[in-house]
């Protein structure tokens, strides 16, 4: 891509943003984009329609480089981001990452019949985990845990079941 403008990841993260916009307009759900620049590893809110608004924040994540394995997508976080994952808030920050295809060419594709993002996304919460003082840590998200074709609704259940 000879004109673009931003570089791989940025574009990743750019579709990223697009795949939980787009699972949240299907669902009827509110979606805003965190503040800028990013404090708080808060990149989107979520809010759903339930009798109390529930809302979620979350830290969008993508990579052509993913590890799938029996127990699920390993994906290696930032200490930072780690340890915002990790605290307690009013507000759940979970994590979602969009697992998408090596090759460029195939991430998305574009016909007058159809739209398609190639892949998946997973989500994963780590609230009450205790927080890393150096380094890194790679997360495992469950074969659970894939964004399928019931969209975002589980995250909510789960964040729902959690707090109570």
């Amino acid at each position: 891509m000879t004109d673009a403008i931003l570089s791989d990841n940025q574009r990743k993260a750019e579709l990223s943003h697009t795949f939980v916009a787009a699972l949240a307009a299907k669902a009827g759900y509110t979606v805003q984009r965190g503040p800028e620049p990013d404090v708080d590893s808060i990149d989107v809110t979520i809010r759903c329609g339930s009798p109390n608004r529930d809302a979620m924040d979350v830290q969008l994540k993508a990579t052509t480089k993913a590890h799938r394995s029996p127990d699920g997508l390993h994906f290696r976080l930032k200490r930072k981001n780690y340890n915002d994952l990790v605290g307690r808030r009013a507000v759940p920050l979970v994590l979602v990452v969009l697992e998408l295809p090596g090759e460029e060419s195939r991430w998305l594709e574009c016909t007058p019949e159809r739209m398609i993002m190639r892949r998946c996304g997973w989500w994963l919460s780590l609230a009450g985990g205790n927080p890393l003082d150096t380094g890194s840590k790679t997360v495992v998200i469950p074969r659970t845990h894939r964004i399928g074709e019931s969209g975002l609704a589980p995250l909510f259940t789960h964040l729902r079941e959690a707090a109570s």
